[in-house]
């Protein structure tokens, strides 16, 4: 490759590293119920960008020195599922570091994050064993069939497993947790491992629509995608809407309460609280009131009473701002 190949491919690795960045940004913004903190999803994505490629490759190098397998056990299950283990590892690490975590749709988000980013990593990877000895076509090629195909892959599986985990944080006992885990890991490392042997089964037969083939299967990938992502807000919204009418029968919140903050729409309007700023601290607080109730209600007994501490302070909050506003607007009728 001469110096302008190489500064073509470049921009072209920066491109795709952007546009995988975007594709996070985009699936956090979706989450427009309980969107997690920006800081955590950049930490996940750099985790499946740096960490978690060379945990993957430190253990399949290691299994590879004390084991032989062949190429198709490698490529089609082993790499897979010890790729999948290492992406989980961030994800795990929200849990246990983290309370921002709240559900499956929190999973799939930071999921989605430490996928990507090692999408962007193996790009790289790829790029640079090829850079010496391919055509600069055939390279660009390379960037976006990988970025298509990669991305995908990456993002399916490892968004799986982030919902299984999202399922395992809301169970009630550390036994269905166990299997929401097994599951997740299993049903991330299935799916990256039937599209790796549908890889390597393409490549061994010399068939002229390999590549129609390819182009109809990414758009199932991302279709299948997308319909996670809405079914889980879905989810979110009936949770919202369940738990915020307790707090309307308990008068806690009054009924406007419930017609508005379920709706991203409506929530997102003016006419319902006056000041932007406190519109927006309101909504997260019943929101996570919201989404903290149905928490505690899977976990044990013991566990329940120190997590129903939250649900208290929360609710002292919320009345707070709202006799807040009632006393401000009474003071405006009178004036």
């Amino acid at each position: 490759m001469t110096p302008f190949d190489i500064a073509a491919l470049l921009a072209a690795l920066a491109l795709s590293t952007g546009f995988l960045v975007a594709v996070v940004a985009a699936v956090w913004w979706f989450d427009r119920y309980d969107r997690e903190p920006l800081h955590l999803v950049a930490a996940v994505f750099l985790w499946g960008a740096l960490a978690a490629p060379v945990l993957a490759v430190a253990g399949a190098s290691t299994l590879g020195a004390i084991s032989s397998l062949g190429t198709t056990a490698m490529i089609g299950w082993l790499g897979p599922l010890l790729e999948e283990m290492a992406k989980a590892m961030g994800v795990v690490l929200v849990v246990i570091l983290s309370k921002e975590f709240d559900n499956p749709t929190d999973g799939l988000v930071y999921g989605t994050a430490s996928g990507l980013g090692f999408a962007v990593t193996e790009n790289l990877v790829y790029a640079a064993a090829g850079a010496g000895g391919i055509a600069l076509q055939d390279g660009l090629t390379l960037v976006v069939v990988r970025t298509a195909m990669a991305a995908g892959i990456h993002a399916v599986s490892s968004a799986a497993f982030g919902g299984c985990l999202g399922f395992a944080y809301l169970s009630r006992n550390r036994a269905e947790r166990a299997v929401w885990l097994l599951i997740g890991l299993i049903g991330a490392a299935a799916i990256h491992s039937g599209w790796n042997l549908m890889l390597l089964r393409l490549a061994s037969v010399d068939d002229p629509d390999t590549m129609a083939r390819l182009l109809v299967a990414i758009p199932v990938l991302y279709v299948l995608y997308l319909v996670t992502l809405f079914v889980f807000l879905r989810s979110e919204q009936q949770i919202l809407g369940r738990e915020l009418a307790e707090e309307v029968e308990l008068d806690v919140v009054p009924d406007w309460v419930l017609e508005v903050i379920p709706f991203y729409r409506r929530r997102i309007r003016s006419e319902w609280w006056p000041s932007r700023r406190e519109r927006t601290v309101l909504a997260r607080l019943l929101t996570r009131l919201a989404f903290r109730k149905h928490a505690v209600k899977r976990l044990p007994e013991e566990e329940s009473q120190i997590a129903g501490l939250e649900i208290v302070r929360l609710r002292q909050r919320i009345r707070a701002m709202l006799q807040c506003q009632t006393s401000v607007e009474g003071e405006q009728r009178e004036s």
